[in-house]
């Protein structure tokens, strides 16, 4: 039997503990008190880079007695050890905010929970997540793998940044007086364009189509055909873009450039029409007007339904309005900018999620 032939038998989970035996490492801490932040992008989904440095900065301003530590999603494994053997009882245990919470990301999701059983005296706070569901026995197996985990935890705070979600786990962990749910927005609404970094180039001239292609795409192909007619009518140049870039294990630099750079192409824009999530928070950050396509989950919906509902520069369409796209383009594109400093929500939305971090 050739090695290839032999390395097919290994069961995941032992080449899983293989190469973090291997690849273990030292994570020098600082010797104040810390609040970590697991799960920290360091691949190039823009969002969240984006959720991982609003993240970083949130803390830092309401927690002015802790030092910010951010852990690098890919390097969970090979540090864990190291911060357990470390870790104080006064430090905080945050974990990157998101949509990866459910049987979507089943990577991501065990690696969080991973965290959650490695620090079992911490307290534990679960940034915005997105939790997905379904009937599937695969969903079904997920939800119930996340109650027997997050449950057993003594000090764990899960917020969800939409109320559908928010309402899922309060209904998923009725039982469980230990387990805090909240409701608050997605952390990158807590900043603004200023604050991430970026250019304040206001050229006006190109429209972008910011649209998924991938499994989240809820858009059929007449659809995509309306639109691109519709931005087609409009004489605009059309610039298509994406806030995935792709790459894994990237530097801090390497993230804070995507990020920037998104950020400034954003400002630089007329209109931006997306069916992301962070295409629509990043463009209303730059101060950008924004038509806004559903996603194949609640998500978008969700969140434009609780946060951004009356938002002067934002217009949501239903799958069912696509075909009216031309009238609704033609109001944005009247629309001038906002400035760089505004955030979407207020400050106060974020209030029982401070709570949650900052121990008396």
């Amino acid at each position: 039997m050739n090695t290839t032939a032999i390395k097919k038998l290994i069961p995941i989970k032992l080449k899983q503990h293989l190469v973090t035996y291997r690849g273990a490492r030292d994570f020098p801490l600082p010797s104040s008190n810390r609040c970590f932040i697991f799960l920290a992008a360091d691949y190039g989904n823009i969002g969240d880079i984006a959720i991982s440095y609003a993240q970083k900065q949130y803390l830092q301003h309401v927690m002015t007695d802790y030092e910010v530590v951010s852990v690098p999603i890919s390097q969970t494994r090979l540090v864990l050890n190291s911060i357990k053997q470390q870790i104080q009882q006064r430090d905080i245990v945050t974990i990157i905010g998101g949509g990866n919470m459910g049987s979507s990301y089943p990577d991501i999701e065990e690696l969080r929970q991973l965290v959650i059983n490695t620090f079992p005296t911490n307290r534990v706070v679960c940034f915005p997540q997105t939790l997905d569901w379904s009937d599937s026995a695969k969903s079904k197996r997920a939800l119930h793998r996340i109650v027997k985990v997050y449950a057993k935890h003594p000090d764990i705070h899960i917020f969800a940044r939409e109320s559908m979600t928010a309402a899922k786990l309060i209904k998923l962990f009725a039982e469980y007086s230990n387990v805090h749910v909240g409701l608050v927005p997605d952390i990158v609404m807590s900043a603004n364009a200023a604050v991430l970094g970026t250019k304040n180039d206001v050229e006006s001239s190109t429209i972008l189509r910011c649209l998924r292609n991938d499994k989240e795409a809820a858009l059929s192909t007449e659809q995509y055909g309306f639109i691109d007619k519709a931005l087609a009518d409009t004489d605009y140049h059309i610039e298509k873009t994406d806030t995935h870039a792709g790459g894994s294990q990237l530097d801090e630099a390497h993230c804070k450039k995507l990020l920037t750079d998104k950020l400034s192409q954003f400002r630089s824009a007329k209109l931006v029409v997306t069916d992301r999530l962070h295409g629509m928070i990043l463009c209303l950050l730059s101060g950008t007007p924004c038509l806004v396509l559903p996603n194949s989950n609640h998500k978008i919906r969700q969140t434009q339904l609780d946060w951004l509902r009356n938002h002067p520069r934002l217009v949501f369409l239903e799958l069912d309005e696509v075909a009216e796209i031309s009238k609704h383009i033609d109001k944005l594109l009247f629309l001038s900018h906002g400035t760089m400093n505004e955030s979407p929500v207020h400050i106060n939305e974020y209030h029982d999620l401070e709570k949650s971090v900052v121990i008396i």
